[in-house]
């Protein structure tokens, strides 16, 4: 592709746009995206890309080419710029969570207007995106009568980016720790999307997902990071999915435990390193773009090799 746009100069969008330019899937990127001036100058002069504060501001595309948005995970801030974008010519990519498991009508409302536009929008990322929805169901692809998928990731965030860092909590006091995710203002917010992904792909009916959240404390007795857990039960089987980021974690690791026919136990040893696996995702998805008929596409939506 001859150039990009990156929309959101944060550590992701950053790392995303580097790796297409230096793997040479984006020749330039002409436009770099952020209200912060700070950040959209630095990230502008870095590539030789032209500074905007607003995606209302982007010139019409003339080259298909493609805009990595990576600057939230809530679908309520993405979806309007992804209109935007996809109405002055833009395909998409984008890192947003929620939209790796939209509801009904804004997934419709995406697929219309990404097919009116003849343009390509794809929601991928690490988690959800691969490690506990993509590989899960690849390895459950292998099996029959299954009872039960179990993943169990353990993320050691002294190795992750700052902002992740933040919503898990790190430094509060048990007290604030509750009430921050009381507001859904900590946690991941892709857990319940990947649950929600996995009884699709399996073809199993849909169901409520449980969800809890609770603080890992540290020796100082402050927050040192989250434990999620999201439980989905159909009369099919259970989905059932914990994780856990903090900065004590000292045996990090991603397992993939199904209870079917056969069985199957996968274990990565270390963890699978979500900044560097959502910009390997990125740029996976980007290449796939001129082969996919206009729409949008959910991580499971992919093919297997995208």
């Amino acid at each position: 592709m001859d150039s990009g746009v990156l929309v959101g100069a944060g550590p992701v969008g950053l790392a995303a746009v580097r790796a297409l330019v230096d793997d040479g899937t984006f020749a330039s990127v002409a436009w770099v995206v952020d209200p912060d001036e700070t950040r959209q100058r630095s990230a502008a002069a870095e590539f030789g890309a032209v500074g905007l504060g607003d995606v209302g501001a982007l010139p019409p595309c003339e080259d298909h080419a493609v805009a990595i948005v990576a600057f939230s995970s809530r679908l309520d801030s993405v979806v309007p710029a992804v209109h935007r974008l996809l109405g002055a010519g833009y395909s998409v990519v984008t890192t947003c969570e929620e939209l790796a498991h939209p509801p009904p009508a804004e997934r419709a409302g995406l697929t219309l207007a990404a097919q009116s536009a003849r343009r390509v929008v794809i929601a991928t990322g690490a988690n959800p995106g691969f490690i506990m929805d993509r590989l899960p169901l690849l390895l459950a692809g292998g099996c029959r009568q299954i009872k039960e998928i179990r993943v169990v990731r353990r993320v050691d965030t002294r190795q992750r980016r700052l902002p992740l860092v933040a919503k898990t909590g790190k430094g509060l006091s048990v007290e604030e720790f509750e009430a921050n995710a009381a507001r859904g203002a900590i946690g991941h917010v892709g857990l319940e999307a990947s649950v929600l992904l996995i009884a699709e792909g399996l073809g199993w009916p849909a169901a409520h997902v449980a969800t809890t959240i609770e603080p890992v404390i540290g020796d100082d007795g402050l927050v040192a990071g989250q434990h999620q857990v999201a439980r989905l039960e159909t009369p099919r089987g259970t989905v059932h999915y914990e994780l856990t980021m903090s900065s004590d974690v000292d045996d990090a690791f991603d397992e993939v435990v199904i209870e079917g026919v056969p069985p199957v136990s996968v274990r990565i040893g270390g963890g699978y390193h979500g900044d560097l696996g959502t910009t390997a995702r990125v740029a996976s998805a980007v290449r796939c773009v001129p082969s996919l008929p206009a729409g949008f596409y959910r991580p499971i939506d992919l093919p297997v090799a995208g």
